[in-house]
C-alpha cells in the first residue's frame, strides 16, 4: 500500500489539492457572464431537472470528449449523453470522441471540436491536468466546457480552464462505503481497495474519504489500495488472485468490477464483504453465491453515469443564457445494501439484462441490451 506521503505527492503531481475549491468562477468568460450555474450547490439525484427547460431554440452542436471509451460504464455514459441531447430538437450535431486513454489523442479531439465550432463540450478527463490547456483554449473560443466526475479535489481553475464542473462527491462516497465496511466487519478486519486508471481523480478523491474513516478504526487494516485496475474485470481478477495467494485472510473488498469475486470463487476462498458501485452482474453473483458464503455481504452506490446528462444541461443553460439551479456537487446514496431491512435497498439481479447493465442508470433496458451486446 502506498504511503500517505506518496499519495499526497501523487495528488500534487496531478494538480489536485485536498480541499474543495471555491467553485464560483472569479473570472468567468464574458460570453457567459451573469449566468448562474449553481457551481457550489450540493444535492442529490432527486434534484435533477428536465433538459427541455434548457434546450433553447437556436441550432446547437454538442460533444462529449471522453478520455477512454473502453468499458461498459463509458458505453452507458455515452448513451446517457446522447439520449439527453436527443430531447432537444434544436441540437443538430451530437459528437462523441474517444481519447483511447492517450492524453495527446484527447487533446487532438478537443482541438478538432474547437475548429468545428461546437457550442458545448462535456469532458471526462482521464489523464487529469494534461487536458486543462486545451480545455482553456476551448473556453477562450467561447465554448461552454463542462468537465464531469472530476472528484472533490480542485481541478484547474474554474472560469479560466472551463466554465463549470459537475461531480459526485467522491470523498463522501469513499467515506460512506468505508463506514459500511467498518460496521459490517464489526470494526475489525483486513481490507483491499481497488481503484481505476492510474492517476484518475475519482480514485484519488475516494481514497481521501476511506483513509479518513479507516484511520479512526485501528482494527481495520488496509492490505493494499488503491490498486490500479483500469476498471478492467480481468485485471482486477488477476491482482486479486495475487492478493489471495499473498494474504491468508481477506475480510473486505472495495471495488467496482466483479473480477475479484471470480478470483475468490476460483481459489475456493470465502467471498468477503463487498462495497462498490451497482452492476447487474455483481447483484446476480451475490444472488447466486451469498447463501454458500455468509461473509458475502454487499452494499453498492450508483455509478452516476447520468452525470453526463447534468453536464450537458449546465452547458445548454450557459449557451442559452438560462440560470441552472441544479446542484453541481452530487451526494450518491446507496443503491443496494444486503444488510438493510429497507426493501428499496434490496439487491437487484435482472437476468434478462446483460451482465454489465447498471440498474441505477437512466437508460432503458432496451438501450442497455442494444449497447452492451
Amino acid at each position: 500500500m502506498p504511503s500517505t506521503n506518496k499519495f499526497l505527492l501523487g495528488l500534487a503531481a496531478l494538480g489536485f489539492t485536498l480541499q474543495f475549491a471555491n467553485v464560483t468562477p472569479s473570472h468567468a468568460q464574458s460570453k457567459f457572464a451573469g449566468v448562474d450555474l449553481s457551481a457550489d450547490k450540493v444535492g442529490g439525484i432527486e434534484d435533477m431537472q428536465d433538459v427541455k427547460k434548457y434546450c433553447g431554440t437556436k441550432d446547437l452542436k454538442v460533444a462529449f470528449s471522453d478520455g477512454w471509451g473502453g468499458n461498459y460504464w463509458r458505453q452507458i455514459t455515452r448513451r446517457e449523453f446522447e439520449n439527453e441531447a436527443a430531447k432537444c430538437p434544436n441540437i443538430k450535431t451530437v459528437r462523441y470522441t474517444d481519447g483511447e486513454f492517450k492524453a495527446e489523442k484527447q487533446i487532438a479531439d478537443i482541438r478538432g471540436l474547437i475548429a468545428q465550432q461546437f457550442d458545448v463540450i462535456i469532458v471526462f478527463a482521464d489523464t487529469g491536468v494534461a487536458q486543462l490547456k486545451v480545455m482553456r483554449q476551448a473556453t477562450k473560443a467561447g465554448i461552454a466546457v463542462i468537465p464531469f466526475s472530476t472528484g472533490d479535489a480542485k481541478f484547474g481553475k474554474m472560469g479560466r480552464d472551463y466554465l463549470t464542473r459537475v461531480t459526485e462527491t467522491q470523498i463522501g462516497l469513499g467515506k460512506m462505503l468505508a463506514e459500511w465496511m467498518v460496521k459490517t466487519l464489526g470494526g475489525k478486519g483486513n481490507v483491499i481497495v481497488h481503484g481505476g486508471t492510474p492517476g484518475n481523480p475519482m480514485t484519488a478523491s475516494q481514497a481521501v474519504g476511506w483513509r479518513e474513516v479507516f484511520a479512526k478504526h485501528s482494527g481495520i487494516k488496509v492490505l493494499e489500495g488503491p490498486v490500479d485496475t483500469n476498471w478492467n474485470p480481468a485485471l482486477a481478477q488477476k491482482v486479486t488472485a495475487a492478493a489471495i495467494a499473498k494474504y491468508p485472510k481477506i475480510d473486505g473488498i472495495m471495488a467496482e468490477t466483479t473480477g475479484p469475486i471470480r478470483a475468490f470463487l476460483a481459489a475456493g476462498r470465502p467471498i468477503p464483504a463487498w462495497a462498490g458501485q451497482d452492476l447487474n452482474q455483481l447483484s446476480c453473483l451475490w444472488q447466486d453465491h451469498h447463501a454458500a458464503n455468509p461473509t458475502f455481504k454487499m452494499a453498492t452506490a450508483s455509478p452516476h453515469t447520468w452525470l453526463a446528462r447534468l453536464a450537458l444541461r449546465k452547458g445548454l443553460a450557459a449557451v442559452n443564457g438560462i440560470n441552472n439551479d441544479e446542484p453541481s456537487l452530487i451526494n450518491l446514496p446507496f443503491s443496494e445494501d444486503s444488510t438493510s431491512s429497507d426493501k428499496a435497498l434490496r439487491v437487484k439481479c435482472d437476468k434478462s439484462l446483460p451482465a454489465t447493465a447498471i440498474p441505477s442508470a437512466m437508460v432503458s433496458k432496451e438501450d442497455m441490451r442494444m449497447i452492451l451486446k
